[in-house]
């Protein structure tokens, strides 16, 4: 079936021929006969066949149209597959709540990777897993230590929502055509509550868009140039309690220290001080 389709660049397709790498998907994604699975991005149906034979129920989202005819073909309707015809960026995820929580395996375009990542783990309660693929730099800004170059605003952001590892780096010759960089397969599970009570978490984004907005800075100096409102006395005093030097910058500040700082720069009735 695969043979029949020609990637659209301008689609950012690139199909997975690896048949190592589709079974490391499906024995990640640990399938059982009752889950949903959410794929994205079903191409021409290579890995949505597994998908099919082993969930209880697979909704298939496509875009490409000459995909979409070879999927309804091998998936008629009422059956295991629901193919639908949809960008995932337009697609009415909360549609999907009577099936929660689903499974969600994906090859994504690398031009809206990271888009489509934000607008999963903004639905909280929805998936319990996630098994994507990313552009290995993307992967390791997402999966980043402290201290690290790729560590940044989007680490923190993916790390306070969900726990993200990748599971292994996939070469340019396991698709067809080859991209011209690496891939990275990773596993992304959801947090099943937030971290923090709303106000300490609105603390903590505006902390860290504002820490990472001026990376050769203190972050008490990135802070004061992005206009965050708390004296730097009250953060210095809160950098103090945790042991940090007021020298430091954000990319030395762990995540667990940031969650900490938007704590001790939050009110005792989670109303942001800031």
């Amino acid at each position: 079936m695969h043979t029949r389709i020609r990637a659209k660049k301008s689609l950012g397709q690139h199909f997975l021929r690896d048949d190592g790498v589709h079974e490391e998907i499906l024995r990640w994604t640990q399938l059982e006969e009752s889950d949903r699975i959410l794929e994205i991005g079903a191409g021409d149906g290579t890995i949505t066949r597994s998908l099919g034979e082993r969930a209880g129920r697979v909704v298939a989202v496509e875009t490409d149209r000459r995909c979409l005819a070879l999927l309804r073909k091998e998936f008629p309707p009422n059956g295991t597959v629901e193919v639908v015809e949809a960008d995932i960026l337009a697609f009415d995820l909360s549609s999907l709540e009577p099936m929660a929580p689903l499974k969600v395996v994906g090859d994504l375009p690398y031009n809206i990777a990271t888009a489509v990542l934000e607008r999963l783990l903004s639905s909280a309660g929805l998936f319990s897993l996630m098994i994507l693929m990313f552009q290995k730099e993307v992967g390791r800004r997402l999966t980043a230590e402290a201290s690290s170059r790729e560590y940044g605003s989007l680490t923190l952001a993916t790390a306070y929502r969900a726990e993200a590892e990748i599971i292994r780096i996939v070469p340019p010759e396991a698709f067809r055509p080859r991209p011209k960089v690496e891939s990275a397969l990773l596993r992304v599970v959801p947090r099943a509550a937030p971290l923090l009570p709303p106000g300490a978490e609105g603390v903590f984004t505006r902390i860290v868009r504002a820490g990472f907005s001026q990376r050769r800075k203190t972050f008490l100096n990135s802070l004061r140039g992005a206009g965050f409102s708390l004296p730097v006395e009250t953060v210095a005093a809160a950098l103090e309690k945790l042991s940090l030097t007021t020298k430091i910058r954000a990319e030395a500040i762990t995540f667990e220290q940031f969650l900490r700082l938007a704590e001790l720069l939050s009110d005792d009735t989670g109303e942001t001080r800031a």
